[in-house]
């Protein structure tokens, strides 16, 4: 499986011991990286990127992208401000992405307010005390992206593909979305 990790870059010094720590832990999992940023500086895959980059062959904002939508998850550590990482984040989840945020507890930043609801199970947010918090919580997210991931098929009639089709294209969703919230309200309505 492969995975993007991101963080700020503007303390990139004061928190590449956090960064390293968890890219070693996802290392030791057998998790490929598709970073760019938080690779170290004597890869050849950077070394790669920017060269293109350099020869503006594409753009910082499409080399993110592009490898955000190979990963089969992102890993965020948010306990520093930073636009670039909130669209990140943003961005994984509308791709269908799993994400965990991670926040150090010392952190002054407060979450913002998109990060309190776990968009359809796709966000998880964490707050770490060490650096072993931080392992055992990627071991904990990993492990759930794998089994929590389950596809089924579902055979509808036409009065229901019509009703999802409607209601997906009226509130900018897929069918799939439609039939979770159903779901999840029905489970609030009547828990087992």
């Amino acid at each position: 499986m492969k995975y993007y990790f991101t963080g700020s870059t503007k303390h990139l010094g004061e928190d590449s011991q956090k960064y390293e720590t968890a890219l070693k832990e996802l290392d030791l999992l057998g998790y490929i990286a598709l970073n760019y940023v938080h690779f170290p500086s004597d890869n050849s895959t950077r070394q790669k990127y920017e060269n293109q980059l350099a020869k503006k062959e594409l753009s910082v904002y499409q080399l993110q992208t592009a490898l955000i939508d190979q990963a089969d998850f992102l890993i965020a550590d948010i306990s520093r401000e930073s636009i670039t990482v909130g669209y990140q984040i943003d961005y994984a989840i509308r791709k269908k992405i799993p994400v965990l945020v991670l926040v150090d507890k010392d952190s002054k930043n407060t979450l913002p307010v998109m990060l309190t609801s776990d968009h359809f199970g796709l966000l998880t947010v964490e707050k770490y005390n060490s650096f072993d918090d931080l392992k055992e919580i990627i071991k904990n997210f990993t492990k759930s992206v794998i089994s929590d991931r389950i596809k089924f098929n579902f055979f509808i009639n036409i009065p229901i593909h019509n009703y999802l089709t409607k209601r997906a294209a009226k509130e900018n969703k897929n069918k799939s979305e439609i039939l979770r919230e159903l779901i999840l309200d029905e489970i609030k309505r009547k828990p087992y």
